[in-house]
Order: C-alpha cells, then structure tokens, then sequence
C-alpha cells in the first residue's frame, strides 16, 4: 500500500524521527506540545531540506540548503498537489479505526511555504481532512519570509491555524539570529505582510500564534534584551495575534550559541504580557505544555544556581577546533580527581606542553579551576566545566532529547 510515489518519493513514515529529515510525505502520528496528537505533512522535495533561512537554533542548520525561493521552485523536484492529498487521504483512511487526531500539520524539511503550488496543495489537504478527519485543525508552521507573495498569504489564510515566526523586529538580530538568504525580502516587509495575514485569517475565521525563539549568540547578540522586548510587544500589540509563544530552543551540537536562562525567558513573557495581557503569552520549555503568563507571574522566579549554565566558548573549546578532542579528553580525565600538569599529560598520553598549553585554554574559559598545594598546582574541574561536559555526552548520543518539537 506505501509503494514509493517515484523519485524517492515515499508516501508515509510512521517511525520517523522528527527532529531529523523527513523522508516521506506523511509522518506520525506525533504528540505536539501546542496541538495535541498531530500527522505531520512534509511538502518538500524528496531527500532535501530546504529554507530561506538558516536559523542559528535550528537543528538542521548544518544540513539545510539555503535557498532563494524563485531558483528553488523551479530547479527542484516538489511532489505535486495530488500527491500530497492522496497520500494523506491514505494515511487517514488507514488510521481511522483507531486514532482522533488534533491536527494535521504542515511542518517538514524546511519551509513549507516554498512550494511552487501552495495554494493548490492547501485545497487538496483541506479536501482530504474534511473527508477523513473533519474533527482535525490544518495548521501551518512558517518562518514567515515568504508572506510578502500574495500566492502565499492566500494560501495560509486557508489554513485553520498558522503558527508563524517572529524572532526579530530588528535588522540586525532578524540577520544574526534567522540568518536570511541575502535576496530575501527586507524584514519591514515581512513583518507587514504578517499584519495582513492577521487580517485574512481573521476573515476565514482562522487563529494566527506568532512563535519567537529567544537566544543569546557569542558576539553579545541577544532578542531578550529589554529595549528589543519593548520593540517586540508593541509590534505583537498592533499584530493581536491569538497568543505568542516564548520558546527556548533545544540547541545543536556544538552551537555556539545558547539559550537564555529560564528566569530571564519568564522576565520576557512578563514583559510582552503587559502588552499582551497574561492570558496570550506563552512559555515553551523543554517537553512542557506552554505555560500562560498569568501562572509564570503566580510562581514567581529566581535566578539559576552559580555554574548552570554553559558558556559559548564551552561548545568551541570541546566540539571544534584544533585541538577540541584533546581538551575534552582533559576534561573527562579531571572527573575522578585533581590532577598536576604531569599527571594530566601521563593520564591522556600527550606530551606536558602540549597539556600545559590546553589546561591554560580550560581555565582562561572557566572550565577549570587552579588549586595550588605546596609547590605544585592542580587541576580540578569546576561546575561549568562538568556543565559543559554534559551537554557533549548528550549530543553523542546519551540522554539528548529531541531537537526539533511541535
């Protein structure tokens, strides 16, 4: 029944693994943190991942082509609006007996909205729900870029619901944090654009949820910071969208950049919640459902404990660079006790100025600390040190949680 469709093109995937590329047209059923249990429709071309941007959070950022939207719609293979349809309508034909479904959602390889026949491929999948699954919301997750085609807009505006992004109201964090392709529409537009689908959806009696993910890069970049947040609220104010959703972002790899810490992700949503009100604005952390503004303000914060959170040089220290492999050897070496510059040498095989010069590069970043005894120094591990060493053993494999979530 699930023969390929041609082109490498497979028609459903039931084990696929979200926070990877999807390799066919329908995938899941999925447990959504936003919608409930959800099918995922990925209307990208087979085997590729492709986007207007290259987000710095984003967990495809080292695998997803860059695209200019006029080139790619017309040099790329993209499953046709039949296709799409069918397949889905055979999938929900197949899951009827035994599964309700939330939503059907439009979230893949990239950015859906490059397709070529949007707006056809929107009509086939609100024929195929009404059919199979009438109970389910059609709802699109977009970056937003393209909004400024009419084709587009239209097409979203037949959605249920649009779960749109907005991580920046300034040029120069838009750049850092989305990193656009360099013929992209300019982000005054953008954000205009997104008034107007506002307006359309409203018309069709469908919901728009503006999604900002909040990041702090290593050049002092950061979207959390209050003047931008004053910025942001007054936008989403004029935008009125049915709620924002503050997520922070479970982050490649080696990624330089971080998330900011939880209690200033809850400054934020009490920030845009006094533009808002406390019944819009969400928080997204981890696996947790979004919590309301109104019950982050109830709880209270505090800061995090000394030592929690994992410096940027940490990632390039351990994951990059020359070097990298040996350093992160050290590291691990100096979890079972403090050990002098010759022990630390004797204990990773290399040669004592060569260790002298990596245990010099972990202490200028705080991932060791000196501990002088008599006329000797020791090396002992510190709290950001066994942080940072934590977060590499997750991404090789143990313990990571998934990186990509609805």
């Amino acid at each position: 029944m699930w023969a390929e469709l041609g082109g490498g093109l497979r028609p459903y995937d039931p084990l696929a693994d979200a926070s990877q590329p999807v390799g066919a047209l329908v995938f899941g059923p999925n447990i959504s943190r936003r919608l409930g249990r959800v099918l995922g429709i990925n209307i990208l071309p087979p085997g590729r991942a492709m986007c207007t941007y290259r987000c710095a959070y984003c967990p495809l950022a080292h695998t997803v082509e860059l695209v200019d939207p006029r080139t790619a719609r017309i040099s790329a293979s993209w499953p046709t609006p039949e296709q799409v349809a069918s397949a889905l309508a055979q999938v929900l034909e197949e899951l009827a007996p035994s599964s309700a479904l939330d939503a059907l959602v439009l979230i893949g390889n990239g950015e859906p909205t490059l397709h070529p026949r949007l707006p056809e491929v929107m009509e086939g999948l609100r024929k195929a729900r009404e059919a199979h699954a009438p109970g389910a919301e059609l709802v699109v997750f977009t970056n937003s870029s393209l909004l400024t085609e009419r084709r587009v807009l239209e097409a979203l505006a037949l959605a249920d619901r649009v779960v749109a992004k907005v991580d920046a109201v300034e040029k120069d964090l838009w750049q850092a944090i989305n990193r656009p392709h360099p013929d992209l529409t300019e982000l005054p537009r953008v954000l205009e654009a997104l008034l107007a689908l506002r307006r359309a959806l409203s018309e069709l009696g469908g919901r728009l949820v503006i999604s900002t993910t909040l990041l702090e890069l290593p050049n002092g970049l950061t979207n959390a910071r209050e003047g931008h947040l004053r910025q942001l609220g007054a936008f989403l104010s004029l935008l009125s969208p049915e709620q924002v959703h503050l997520e922070m972002p479970f982050l490649p790899p080696g990624s330089p950049a971080q998330a900011p810490p939880k209690h200033e992700v809850v400054r934020a949503a009490l920030r845009l919640a006094e533009e808002l009100g406390d019944k819009q604005v969400f928080v997204l952390a981890g696996t947790s459902l979004p919590v309301p503004a109104r019950l982050l303000r109830k709880a209270g914060t505090s800061p995090p404990p000394e030592g929690r959170r994992r410096p940027p040089e940490a990632a390039l220290l351990l994951l990059e660079g020359p070097g990298g492999r040996t350093r992160l050897k050290i590291l691990k070496t100096l979890t079972a006790k403090k050990m002098n510059c010759h022990q630390v040498a004797k204990a990773t095989g290399i040669s004592w100025w060569t260790a002298q010069k990596h245990l010099q590069r972990l202490l200028e970043a705080g991932l060791v600390r000196t501990v002088p005894l008599g006329r000797r120094t020791y090396y002992a591990i510190t709290p950001t040190g066994l942080t940072a060493l934590e977060a590499v053993r997750a991404g090789e494999g143990r313990g990571q949680p998934p990186t990509r979530l609805l």
